[in-house]
């Protein structure tokens, strides 16, 4: 009972701290996860301990993992990864003596899988920060099919779940999670019996067919690079309807990665858009010309003396966070070399460290002001509320910045300005042709 207990309030806690960390989360095709019954859960692995998260705070159901075992090392990450109910598996690098642990972590799968619940691994079996799907391990199957034996009558569905990010390290980014058409392993009984190598080769095509569905998956680097580019210059801006027809925005994703993955590799388009996209970086343009002038000039003077008169509540709050902020990102830039860390150490950090500095700070407070209980309770008040100011106020404070940056240019090098432009208007100019040919093969 105290177990169940622990794991529900920590859960709440970190579904509530993604929720603030990325600007938004969409989950699709839940009703595809059965409502109950043996589930494999199996998601593309992009973004190390992040993918591991977000399934097990907004899923549905409750879930058990297998994590690799490195992260096991420590007696305290020991007893919290096992309370959050994760079991380790061993890989080669772990060093072959430890590889015969894993038959006490199978036995472990196959009873939660004969028991009805949901089990979580990576059929790909480690993780790199590429919008691809890599080759998948036949460890999954063998997890399957060993938790067949004996229970032939099993109903096991494979879930692939695509884990989709709009950027793997910054906060405020998005996250899509996808589920997709469960797999039945039934199905292939007759195949196991007749040939077990076999059934696993086939049950993994399956699982990848429909796993690549879920997710953007690129094969070329220019149309991969590319489709990052559009992703952080071009498309969160994209205004994806017309004539009052919305386009959703995970399906259109999904559509231009078709339309990179159809151009040749020496394509100008790719050529156009990686100048495009040094030019913009050079100047710290933090957003396109057509989003920054279309609500027009006088609309981003008006909303920079806004912002002019919100700057120093803006600055309160952001001192407040400041030093937990960079106490994670020099724990980061120092320690950990593997990007694909950092979304998940920075949600760790955000939930251990922000209380810690504003408990610290109330003490400070309270030591020094002559009326020390209400100002501490002014700013233990303040702290939630200044995260809702940091996170909705920063990207404004960006384009505005990007406004005057981009009304310098256009006064001071207007040769410049004008190529940039001409370039923009040639990559909307493709995005809105396919966008044209993709809308109108939606149903009404």
């Amino acid at each position: 009972m105290i177990h169940k207990l622990y794991y529900f309030h920590l859960r709440f806690w970190v579904r509530l701290a993604i929720r603030l960390f990325y600007r938004k989360v969409e989950i699709r095709g839940e009703e595809n996860l059965p409502k109950e019954g043996p589930v494999l859960l199996a998601p593309n692995h992009q973004n190390a301990f992040m993918d591991a998260l977000l399934p097990a705070t907004l899923c549905p159901r409750t879930i058990h993992f297998l994590v690799r075992a490195d992260v096991f090392k420590s007696p305290a990450a020991r007893r919290f990864f096992h309370s959050i109910q994760m079991m380790p598996v061993y890989r080669q690098r772990d060093g072959i003596q430890n590889l015969a642990k894993n038959e006490e972590t199978f036995e472990k799968c196959y009873e939660i899988l004969r028991s009805g619940k949901v089990l979580l691994l990576f059929p790909e079996a480690t993780h790199e920060g590429v919008r691809k799907l890599r080759p998948l391990s036949k460890g999954f199957t063998r997890i399957l099919f060993g938790a067949l034996e004996g229970n032939e009558n099993l109903d096991i569905k494979v879930v692939p779940l695509g884990l989709n990010y709009s950027n793997y390290s910054d906060s405020q980014s998005k996250v899509l999670m996808s589920y997709g058409k469960p797999i039945s392993v039934q199905e292939y009984h007759d195949q196991i019996l007749e040939n077990k190598a076999k059934a696993m080769t086939s049950l993994k095509k399956e699982v990848y067919e429909e796993l690549s569905k879920e997710i953007i998956h690129i094969e070329g680097k220019r149309a991969l690079k590319a489709f990052d580019i559009e992703l952080e210059r071009i498309l969160p801006f994209y205004p994806q309807s017309t004539n009052g027809k919305k386009v959703s925005g995970s399906p259109f994703y999904k559509s231009r990665e078709q339309a990179l993955e159809s151009l040749d590799e020496e394509s100008s388009y790719f050529r156009r858009l990686f100048i495009y996209d040094g030019e913009m970086k050079r100047r710290n343009l933090r957003a396109p010309f057509f989003f920054i002038f279309r609500t027009g000039s006088l609309y981003r003077v008006l909303q920079s003396i806004f912002l002019l008169l919100l700057l120093p509540v803006f600055l309160l709050a952001w001192l407040v966070h400041a030093p937990a902020y960079f106490t994670i990102k020099l724990f980061l830039d120092s320690k950990i070399r593997d990007r694909q860390f950092h979304s998940s150490l920075k949600l760790v950090g955000m939930i251990v460290l922000f209380p810690l500095v504003a408990l610290f700070a109330s003490l400070f407070v309270l030591s020094l002001s002559p009326t020390p209980l209400k100002v501490s309770l002014a700013l233990i008040l303040f702290f939630p509320l200044s995260i809702l100011i940091v996170r909705e106020l920063r990207l404004p404070y960006r384009y505005s910045l990007t406004f005057w940056r981009m009304t310098f240019i256009r006064w001071r090098n207007k040769s410049l300005y004008k190529y940039l432009e001409r370039i923009e208007k040639e990559i909307l100019e493709n995005i809105d042709s396919h966008e044209n040919r993709f809308r109108n093969k939606q149903p009404e």
